[in-house]
């Protein structure tokens, strides 16, 4: 089932402050940019480059919500390419998530 209006206001509100402090400056932001987009119950956070006059999106990480039990789970591509659960537990909140995501304590998202 998808996100209701009321989590994609939600959704929308909290990735503005996370595109307001992790996109990189105006200038720069033709050959590398920070993206994102609502896909069923996930929201994928992709960088999108300008090689050779062609745009390369590589996802960054996936937040997907799960309606059962009420909570988020937070991925990060493998080496392989395939999303991997970065905790056991789920996170309360979407804003939790992306929190976790813009904070990249340990550098899995941003290097």
């Amino acid at each position: 089932m998808a996100f209701n209006d009321i989590e994609i206001a939600n959704i929308k509100r909290c990735m503005e402050f996370f595109m307001e402090k992790r996109r990189p400056a105006p200038f720069i932001r033709d050959e590398i940019d920070l993206m994102y987009e609502i896909q069923d119950q996930s929201v994928i956070i992709k960088e999108v480059r300008s090689v050779m006059w062609r745009t390369i999106e590589s996802p960054i990480a996936k937040i997907t919500f799960n309606r059962k039990q009420n909570g988020w789970k937070l991925f990060a591509q493998n080496r392989s390419g395939e999303w991997e659960g970065m905790f056991s537990d789920l996170i309360p909140t979407f804003s939790d998530a992306i929190k976790v995501v813009e904070d990249d304590d340990i550098g899995i998202f941003f290097g």
